[in-house]
């Protein structure tokens, strides 16, 4: 299977989830690089594992391929952030029927408007001929530690994506706890989807 790729700035882990053993190796091999193997940290590194098991269950069961995890953006800055990748399954959508064009609109018009008091973008690469609409928006969330509950802002921000010859869908989702940089973090997201590179698969060209 052809998988799609782009370029993430700094350092990030990257989780597999074609198989539930290769996510959960990946996500102990996280835990270990996270908290190292101290055994004072043993109940924190439980925790992470946890709650990383967590998210790998929540992508697997939406259909995501793959999954990224931010570390740092460059050394001793970290990064925390997630993306995650879902193509679409060609055996339920029939794409081969349709012109570029026509796929396109179609996109846009199913992607609709975006979230209540989210933003709408449109991003056009000709080299690869790659259509996306980004829709981006804030959300509360709850986490609990030590008995507290917190609360915080994430940004959110969705990219659905389309490639022509032959023609193929996909949603690249990107969430980020650093809300109070909003803007500078969807235009680092923009730049990675600049970067995508989506090969057509092999039965295509065969």
């Amino acid at each position: 299977m052809t998988r799609i790729r782009f370029a993430l700035p700094g350092s990030w882990a990257h989780i597999p989830l074609e198989s539930e053993a290769a996510a959960l190796r990946a996500v102990r091999k996280l835990t270990e690089q996270v908290t190292g193997r101290k055994e004072e940290l043993a109940t924190l590194r439980a925790d992470l594992r946890a709650r990383f098991t967590r998210v790998v269950e929540v992508a697997r069961e939406g259909g995501a391929e793959e999954l990224y995890v931010g570390l740092e953006l460059v050394p001793g800055i970290p990064l925390p952030a997630w993306a995650a990748v879902f193509p679409a399954d060609p055996a339920q959508v029939e794409l081969a029927s349709v012109g570029f064009g026509d796929l396109t609109r179609g996109l846009d018009f199913a992607v609709g408007a975006a979230p209540e008091g989210g933003s709408s973008e449109t991003l056009d690469d000709p080299r690869t001929r790659v259509h996306a609409v980004r829709h981006a928006w804030r959300r509360k969330t709850e986490v609990a530690e030590d008995g507290v509950e917190r609360s915080f802002d994430l940004i959110e921000a969705d990219y659905w994506g389309a490639a022509a010859e032959p023609n193929r869908l996909a949603l690249i989702t990107f969430s980020t706890a650093l809300a109070e940089y909003e803007e500078e973090m969807l235009e680092l997201f923009d730049a990675v989807i600049g970067t995508l590179r989506w090969p057509v698969p092999e039965e295509a060209t065969a």
